[in-house]
């Protein structure tokens, strides 16, 4: 844009030096103006072009940025409902433990028990054996 204006700078002031010379200007003198012309011309072109591509790369670097960030947005939405099922699973599975350990001592407090009464039957049969033996 600023090659622009000064091309335009240039042949304005070409243009007044041609006007306040009138036909004086030089033939040698139009045609350096003429090439400097044509070259700042050619600059803008390369400048013009170099520019689109930026934009053009740009614009796609854009793209995939947005891509990526719909990607990760998925893998996020995706880590999180497995953490929710974890999480779950987590807690069925500490229910299921509280459980376990409650029968197991449910378990040992009747086997605990059949011992107890089981070591103490004998005894009763054997106050049992010595009464009747008494009673005879």
């Amino acid at each position: 844009m600023r090659l622009i204006w000064q091309l335009v700078a240039l042949i304005a002031v070409a243009a007044s030096l041609a006007a306040i010379a009138g036909c004086g200007i030089s033939k040698e003198k139009y045609e350096a103006l003429l090439n400097e012309k044509i070259s700042l011309e050619e600059k803008v072109d390369t400048l013009t072009r170099s520019k689109e591509a930026l934009k053009n790369e740009y614009d796609n670097l854009l793209t995939e940025k947005m891509d990526q960030a719909t990607k990760l947005e998925k893998v996020t939405n995706e880590k999180n409902a497995l953490k929710g099922e974890y999480d779950k699973l987590l807690d069925e599975k500490i229910a299921l433990k509280a459980a376990y350990d409650k029968l197991l001592q449910e378990t040992k407090e009747l086997q605990s028990k059949a011992t107890t009464k089981a070591s103490k039957e004998p005894e009763v049969t054997k106050e049992r054996e010595v009464g009747v033996q008494k009673n005879f």
